[in-house]
């Protein structure tokens, strides 16, 4: 029987992501996949339970609960929107160098975002962004790796009041910055991360090009960035500066480094409000989310994503409150 087959297989396929995580290209590919794998067993449950197949319905109870845990905020976000007036619009986007130019001036004349984070930023962009898109008058870029071609930015229509670059990151991570901006009287601290990038099906050679190495050596850097960024983002707020982590973490729902990041207390705005999967890589709609807002000591309005223009990525936008007295 079909269902019995997709329902031992969706199993299986979770049990190797929790026991392998990203370890290796079969368990980390699942895990960025694990949307589409996991989404035919919300249909199969009630037609197996219709049809008192028990066996089926036993079969695809574990990839059932593992949809509805990456579904099933989505849809009661639906039925409990958030009714916030937003106070920040915050973007980020993966531009995949000059190929997101059109993605870019459409996300900015689109969303008009205040902040924006971008990601894949080419050092001869910079010059090039300079006349250019004159409404964020503030802009830091972050240092470029050795060997690496392009590094991270924020622009800002408000003040950048401070750049402090992240120390303590793992071997073969991108360089980082935290950024702070100042709106009115209150800091926002915002740190544009691209987390390492696996390297799947690489030969010897290409996994030494790769700063991060093979796909097992890549993953256990993202989990060090991701456990590095947390501490940063708990200690910032612990001194009462709201956080502002986004960019691409080249990781998804049951991914470590978005488990470790959310397990510190920031919020994934996508899954706080969001209304439909976010699957930002590849062609709109992508295969993976994994272009992601998170925050601390800010509140999540909406999120939704934009135009990718040539970008193998789509921006995500996060409208964000400040957090009322009770919530603090």
């Amino acid at each position: 029987m079909p269902v019995l087959i997709y329902g031992t297989l969706a199993t299986l396929a979770f049990v190797v992501v929790l026991a392998f995580s990203d370890g290796h290209t079969a368990s980390y590919v699942l895990g960025l996949f694990a949307v589409w794998w996991t989404a035919p067993a919300l249909v199969l449950v009630p037609v197996v339970v219709a049809l008192r197949w028990w066996r089926a319905l036993a079969c695809v109870v574990v990839p059932a609960v593992a949809a509805g845990s990456v579904f099933g905020p989505l849809l009661l976000n639906r039925v409990f929107p958030v009714d916030l007036p937003p106070d920040l619009r915050v973007a980020t986007f993966n531009t995949s160098s000059w190929a997101g130019m059109d993605g870019l001036q459409q996300l900015i004349e689109g969303a008009d975002p205040d902040v924006l984070a971008l990601q894949e930023v080419a050092p001869g962009q910079q010059q090039g962004y300079s006349q250019r898109f004159q409404q964020y008058p503030y802009r830091s870029y972050s240092a470029v790796a050795d060997g690496a071609w392009d590094g991270d930015a924020v622009w800002s229509k408000f003040p950048i009041v401070s750049v402090v670059p992240v120390t303590g990151l793992p071997d073969g991570a991108r360089p980082a910055d935290v950024v702070t901006v100042r709106i009115e009287d209150r800091d926002v601290a915002v740190i544009s991360v691209h987390l390492a990038s696996p390297c799947l099906f690489c030969t010897a050679h290409e996994s030494s090009l790769n700063p991060a190495g093979n796909t097992g050596n890549a993953a256990r850097v993202r989990v060090g960035e991701a456990r590095r960024y947390a501490e940063i983002a708990s200690d910032l707020s612990s001194a009462g500066t709201a956080v502002v982590l986004a960019g691409d973490i080249n990781s998804a729902e049951f991914n470590e480094p978005l488990r470790e990041l959310r397990s510190h207390d920031l919020v994934d705005v996508q899954r706080a409000v969001g209304t439909r999967p976010g699957l930002t890589r590849g062609a709109s709609p992508g295969f993976a989310r994994v272009d992601i807002v998170l925050v601390d000591g800010l509140e999540p309005v909406a999120a939704h994503e934009r135009t990718p223009g040539g970008s193998t990525h789509s921006p995500v936008v996060a409208d964000l409150a400040w957090p009322t007295p009770s919530d603090r």
